[in-house]
């Protein structure tokens, strides 16, 4: 919604606004999920402790992409655990960015301040997608930006091949009280999040052929020299 207004003649109203979608097979989100369990970090899935423990379980899924991490006890960056991309056997995809979705929780117990952090973001091994070779903020990838964070490469993604990335926490204060929201609950550093690949799908086994965006066709990915040309 909008706020449209004529300041010369005294008229003004609300105007609303409705965005379109991308199109057929464009800008398509594949979901990362925890595949492995890791210390720490918890899937939430139906009949598994996940809030009220903080990740101590480190609960693994294949079908719940929403992940509740707990920081360390000490300041620093904690485990971290490597979350994958499911195989899409019935599509050729091309990965056009990545981004996340964090909220942090409240537990009242809770007196740390924690950060989510991304690093090494890779297809079937090859050459990590992201400029930084160490941690990232997570705010880089957040799914709240006007636009994506541009990677190295945009290749393709074909089965058998998965996306992976690393995920860890850092705790930056510990033992700080924060002030209580209300009588029951503080802010706490629990970090609930979600990530996901955003691609375009150039084939699909089903529907045929899309016209991928103009960021996802063969002029935007010319190019010289490299390794992992695609």
């Amino acid at each position: 919604m909008s706020l449209a207004s004529d300041y010369t003649n005294g008229m003004g109203g609300l105007q609303f606004v409705a965005t379109a979608p991308p199109g057929v097979g464009r800008l398509i989100r594949i979901p990362f999920y925890m595949e492995s369990a890791s210390t720490g970090f918890d899937a939430m899935v139906p009949g598994a402790s996940t809030a009220a423990d903080g990740g101590a379980n480190g609960t693994a899924s294949t079908t719940s992409p929403i992940v509740i991490a707990a920081p360390s006890n000490a300041v620093g960056i904690g485990s971290s655990v490597t979350m994958k991309t499911p195989q899409i056997s019935w599509a050729t995809l091309r990965i056009v960015g990545f981004e996340c979705s964090a909220a942090k929780g409240e537990i009242a117990s809770n007196t740390s301040s924690a950060q989510l952090l991304f690093k090494d973001l890779k297809i079937g091994g090859g050459a990590n997608l992201f400029v930084h070779e160490d941690f990232a903020s997570a705010d880089i990838y957040a799914a709240h930006q006007d636009s994506f964070s541009g990677l190295r490469d945009y290749p393709l993604l074909k089965s058998p091949n998965v996306a992976t990335v690393d995920v860890a926490i850092q705790t930056i204060i510990v033992g700080t009280s924060f002030p209580q929201e209300d009588s029951d609950a503080a802010v706490a550093a629990d970090i609930t999040f979600s990530c996901n690949l955003v691609c375009e799908i150039l084939q699909d086994d089903n529907y045929g052929s899309h016209v991928p965006g103009p960021y996802a066709r063969s002029g935007a990915m010319v190019r010289r020299g490299g390794s992992f040309l695609s």
